[in-house]
Parts: C-alpha cells; structure tokens; sequence
C-alpha cells in the first residue's frame, strides 16, 4: 500500500468527510439498533460519531467515518464478522464455565477462555469467510491448503481495513493539521 500524498489525504477526507455529511447520526442509529447488536455496542458507536476534529478552520466528523468504514467492512464480509463474533461470544462463555469450577476455576478460566476464544474466532472466522466467498461465487480449496488460504486472506481483508482507516482519517488529519500552520 503506497503513502498518501498531501493532496491525495486531503481529497479522500474530504470525500469521506462529505458522505459522512450526508449521513445523519439517526439514520447511523437505525442501522445499528436494526443489526440486533447488544444495546451497549451501539451506545458506544453512536458515541463514537459525535467525535469530531477540527483542522484549520474545518471540523472533520473522524468518528462518523471510522464507523462509516467499519459498516461498510460488515456488508463486505457479513459472515466472517458472524463467525469471529460467535468465536468470541465461545470463548467468554467457555470462560465463565470454567470459572465455575470450585478452588481451580479461577485459576483455569483465563487460560480457557483465551483458548477457546482463538479456536472459536479461527475456526468460525474461516467458515464465516468461506460462506461469504461463496456468496461471492468464488472458489473455496479444500484441505489445509485451503485453510490456510482463508486465514491468510482473512489477514489481509482485517489489515487492509485497519491500513485505509488510519491512512485516510490519521494519515490525512495530520498531513491537513501540519499544513494548516
């Protein structure tokens, strides 16, 4: 992935700052409260849309485009984020299982839980990542090749993501910042 030039940050926030605009935080808040996330989850990212950074003399809604960017993220790979969260929705249910056990629950718990947490989020992630290629209609290897595969693409789907959030939002409100001067 190639480095933003100064014009190049500028011209992508913008963009996302003016879809972010067109966007109101209740039309955010609808599609939230209708993806039956926990009512915690969604208190957090509507939270989250309300902050804002100013830049010279623009104010940039940087929460509303991160959130904009991770909606975007789910609909482009609705069953893999389904399998990560059934991975880690097994992982704290494992965890406080074994944190029942009388005198060593405690102790086991944590190790459990990051344990069957790591499997759950791998193994549900692939299967979620394999039913979105397929919707898709791509091919899926079979085989630990093929395993293999799918994690490395998974790795690289999450990353590319993380990369062009901090690239577009950080990368060019520092770049708009130092130039403001």
């Amino acid at each position: 992935m190639s480095t933003l030039s100064w014009a190049q940050g500028n011209l992508e926030l913008a963009l996302f700052q003016s879809e972010a605009t067109l966007i109101s935080n209740n039309e955010l808040y609808v599609w939230l409260a209708n993806s039956e996330l926990p009512q915690e989850i969604i208190i957090r990212l509507r939270q989250l849309t309300t902050y804002t950074k100013k830049v010279g003399q623009k104010v940039f809604a940087v929460g509303k485009i991160i959130l904009l960017k991770l909606i975007q993220f789910i609909k482009q790979h609705p069953h893999l984020v389904t399998g990560i969260g059934m991975g880690a929705t097994l992982g704290l249910s494992v965890q406080y299982l074994v944190s029942s056990i009388p005198f060593i629950g405690a102790i086991l718990a944590p190790v459990a839980g990051a344990i069957s947490a790591t499997l759950g989020i791998a193994i549900l992630g692939i299967a979620g990542h394999r039913l979105d290629k397929r919707s898709q209609g791509l091919k899926i290897s079979n085989g630990i090749i093929g395993i293999a595969e799918d994690a490395i693409e998974i790795t690289k789907v999450f990353f590319e993501f993380i990369a062009d959030v901090f690239n577009t939002v950080f990368h060019a409100v520092i770049i708009a910042w130092l130039y403001s001067f």
